[in-house]
């Protein structure tokens, strides 16, 4: 047997309103929508180029200091291991000076005179790659020296820190060319007392090399971290422009179907139009499935207006063709100036009675589903204490009147009180059993049970009503349209039982109304079962009577229907 559901998440309507990206909306000739030109400097392509620009030239920028500033320390961190080489070097050998720690020790008492400099094999290679080395007193004044010394180097010299004996580099500003330097002071010892031995600063051994090389490398590596990092800019600028644009394609191909739809003449043809999504699983594939789903839904409701509007004028049609020809077969009778038959006059006017009646209750039930799409459930119900079963009996009465050689029975198995609107749920049980009648062949039973039972899927014990007949039953692929308003299972036949295709559409309305839903089982052959179900609450006296949820007290009994089918085999 298949089984399908009917309740509040059934229906589902959305709009959507579609804006370019500069949110102007034009309309052309045709009247279709059409879209503004967007802007280059206004563009999400842009914007991304930009940003993705403007984040690699910081990092390029960021790079290329961190980069100079650690060349420049390494450089100047190597001349500096060279100085202090040099200052091992320099007076090895010597019996004049000598190097004890971080001083030099000399053997005349308070003078540097004859300290002079005899550079070892290895110290002149020094010299030679262009350090120097001076012996000066603490007046500044030179007394030996190695290499290309620049004498305003001297001037500059921290005498100061020497005669304090403490070594000192220095990176100076000569003629525009930077220098580095490292002054050693040379000390000389004098024994004070029998235990006490004392150090006096007589001068200093100073060592150099210009940095020029130094400067020259870095500023040829700045020279090409600024040519590199434009280049790179410029190519990355161009990759990301045309990388940008083919990421944004599924969005221009969105935006392009859209305009195609709104420009199309044929809206049926326009709305069947759907999007490429290709092979990719990424977001934007995902946007474009969501787009082209939504196509299909609009699509979906587009024809069930197109087949509401058919259907209704079909129905509002007929009892019109009926009324006329009867009205015009009276009136040719007056312009006749014969006689009218009474038994003619009487069929005449009933005919147009009945069917006068049968538009109006047509014309009717459209009012009230209208209202129901506009105003929410609420105002259909007007909720107040009644009990399930006189309302059970009341309705029962009235299918008996309609039936047709049917046996009908009714079984209250539990009597509920419950908080609802009587006359809206017997209409319901009306609609149920004149359905059940209708495709019931005389001698089959129709049953209408009355009781409480849980639903399953974790919901709480509801009133249950429900309808059960023997007759024909529903094929599976009809059961999640039952309740769509004008459809019909075979639309000859259902025309010639009678029925305007509105009943089911009211009966959910009015269930839904009363926070319910309502489920249908059927398989051909097999007769079909129409269950409603009716949430319901403890009573407020603590009497255990069984009460239903007031409609109207929640927020979402206002809201539109939504219309979702399951369908399943049970």
């Amino acid at each position: 047997m298949n089984r399908s559901r009917y309740d509040r998440a059934t229906e589902h309507r959305q709009g959507q309103v579609a804006e370019d990206a500069t949110g102007q909306v034009g309309e052309d000739a045709s009247g279709g929508t059409r879209l503004s030109r967007i802007r280059i400097f206004s563009s999400v392509r842009f914007r991304l180029t930009a940003w993705y620009t403007l984040v690699l030239v910081v990092i390029i920028v960021v790079l290329g200091i961190l980069l100079s500033v650690f060349l420049s320390r390494s450089l100047d961190e190597d001349v500096d291991r060279r100085l202090d080489d040099a200052s091992e070097q320099v007076f090895e050998g010597s019996d004049s000076i000598a190097l004890a720690g971080d001083t030099y020790v000399s053997a005349s008492a308070g003078s540097l005179e004859g300290a002079e400099i005899e550079p070892t094999s290895a110290f002149a290679a020094l010299v030679t790659s262009g350090l120097f080395a001076v012996t000066m007193d603490m007046n500044g004044e030179a007394f030996s020296s190695q290499g290309n010394v620049p004498q305003e180097a001297l001037e500059l010299v921290d005498l100061g820190e020497i005669s304090q004996g403490n070594t000192v580099y220095q990176t100076l500003s000569v003629n525009g060319q930077r220098v580095r330097i490292y002054s050693i002071p040379v000390v000389v010892q004098q024994l004070d007392s029998e235990t006490s031995l004392s150090q006096n600063s007589v001068g200093a051994i100073v060592l150099g090399e210009s940095l020029e090389r130094q400067d020259h490398a870095i500023e040829i590596l700045n020279q090409l971290l600024r040519a590199g990092g434009a280049a790179g800019i410029l190519v990355a600028t161009w990759s990301g422009w045309i990388l940008a644009g083919r990421a944004l394609a599924p969005v221009n191909r969105i935006a392009n179907t859209a305009n195609a739809i709104a420009r199309k003449g044929d809206a049926q043809e326009s709305l069947a139009t759907r999007i490429d999504v290709g092979h990719n699983q990424d977001e934007l594939a995902r946007l474009a499935q969501t787009f082209n789903g939504m196509l299909e839904r609009i699509e979906r409701a587009f024809q069930a207006q197109r087949r509401f509007v058919a259907d209704a004028s079909h129905e509002l049609r007929t009892p019109l063709t009926a009324i006329r020809g009867n009205v015009d077969v009276l009136h040719r009778a007056l312009k006749s100036d014969r006689p009218i038959d009474p038994d003619d006059l009487r069929e005449s006017l009933g005919d147009v009675k009945r069917e006068s009646g049968r538009m109006a209750r047509l014309i009717d039930d459209l009012l009230l589903l209208a209202r129901t799409d506009a105003e929410g459930f609420g105002h259909m119900v007007h909720p107040e204490p009644v009990s399930l079963d006189i309302v059970a009996r009341e309705a029962f009465r009235t299918a008996e009147a309609l039936a047709h050689g049917q046996r009908l029975h009714l079984s209250v198995r539990q009597p509920l009180m419950i908080y609802g609107d009587g006359d809206r749920l017997v209409q319901v049980m009306i609609i149920l059993m004149e359905n059940a009648i209708r495709y019931t062949p005389a001698g089959g039973t129709i049953d209408l049970i009355i009781d409480a039972a849980e639903p399953g899927d974790g919901k709480d014990t509801c009133a249950r009503i429900k309808v059960v007949d023997s007759g024909e039953g529903i094929a599976p692929e009809h059961l999640p349209h039952l309740f769509e308003r004008f459809y019909r299972v075979e639309n000859s036949r259902s025309r010639q039982v009678g029925g305007s295709g509105l009943g089911l559409a009211i009966a959910l309305a009015i269930v839904q109304g009363h926070n319910g839903w309502i489920d249908v089982e059927s398989s051909p052959d097999s007769g079909t079962q129409f269950t409603v179900w009716l949430p319901i609450l403890e009573s407020p006296d603590g009497a255990g009577a069984p009460m239903l949820l007031v409609p109207g007290r929640a927020g979402a009994l206002n809201a539109s229907p939504a219309h979702m089918t399951r369908q399943e085999d049970a």
